[in-house]
């Protein structure tokens, strides 16, 4: 249980509407365990679902902490640990790591963080400051974000693994069109982790990068669930649409479910994060962890489904 369930909950999320949401969602969260996936070569497992980085992990929300520390204690409370954490695209610290602090839960968590900047010592203090941001050491999952600089980055990151400061590493490829070079890479170096963008509407990786992480033992993280290649957003597509009866089969309560379960069914994929700053959708998207998963069969209609809307 995490220190913030030590706490007066009731006047720490006064100012929060994050707390009313909650409130009235709380007696439908699930009885069971979240599904996990076992991360290849070790012992290690990670609950399927998981959150990315909303704008309110990076700069605070008018609520204040509240609405942050909602957001994740809601994960929490769904039985979540992986949070991919906001890259430092913009000059200041994420606030996240104010709100780490203050909730003193990093080791409840699988935090993950990624270099953005280019040239290795510029990168070596990136690492640095997000390691500090965070405050949990060894952290648990660094990535190259997009393949950049790869010829400076990536020793450091096998040097930091190496020195024990991090627990596994690796790199993230989303919304391309050519793999081709995360294949080269994940053949050569083997990389713990990757990260890529996989949706029924957005299946690319799917067709080699997702087969070889399975063959080579590599464990994937899924992002932009809700996103398609060409910049389309899932809930347009859906709006005012209607679920399909037979998705009681694989016991899909929502179209956020309906995504999140055709990419958590996909043999290789380890969990998927998605962003909000809502905390009704967090246990929406976390309630994709629970219950069945499809089968290949049901995966093809539910493609042929939603796009055929």
């Amino acid at each position: 249980m995490s220190n913030l369930n030590k706490l007066d909950r009731r006047k720490f999320l006064a100012h929060s509407a994050a707390f009313f949401a909650a409130a009235n969602v709380s007696a439908g969260c699930k009885a069971d365990a979240m599904r996990r996936k076992p991360i290849p070569g070790t012992d290690e497992s990670l609950p399927v679902v998981g959150l990315g980085a909303p704008d309110i992990f990076s700069r605070l929300p008018e609520q204040g902490k509240a609405l942050p520390m909602a957001v994740i204690q809601a994960m929490i409370d769904m039985g979540g640990t992986v949070i991919d954490t906001p890259p430092f695209f913009q000059s200041g610290m994420p606030v996240i790591g104010q709100v780490l602090d203050e909730m003193q839960i990093q080791d409840e968590l699988f935090l993950t963080g990624k270099i953005t900047v280019s040239g290795k010592q510029e990168g070596i203090r990136h690492l640095e400051k997000t390691v500090a941001n965070l405050n949990k050491r060894p952290i648990d999952l660094l990535m190259v974000h997009n393949m950049r600089d790869m010829r400076n980055h990536w020793p450091t990151l096998k040097d930091w693994k190496a020195a024990g400061k991090v627990r596994y590493i690796g790199v993230s490829r989303t919304r391309t069109t050519d793999f081709s070079a995360l294949e080269k890479f994940m053949k050569s170096e083997k990389p713990d982790f990757i990260m890529t963008g996989y949706s029924i509407s957005q299946p690319l990786a799917a067709e080699r990068v997702l087969p070889l992480a399975a063959d080579t033992g590599i464990a994937v993280i899924g992002a932009e669930a809700f996103k398609s290649a060409n910049d389309g957003a899932f809930f347009g597509l859906v709006a005012g649409q209607t679920l399909p009866e037979w998705v009681g089969e694989f016991d899909c309560e929502s179209w956020a479910q309906f995504s999140l379960k055709y990419i958590l069914s996909h043999p290789a994929m380890t969990c998927v994060v998605t962003e909000t700053s809502k905390v009704k959708h967090v246990i929406d998207n976390m309630g994709a962890g629970f219950g069945r998963l499809p089968d290949e069969q049901t995966r093809q209609r539910m493609s042929a489904y939603l796009l055929s809307l």
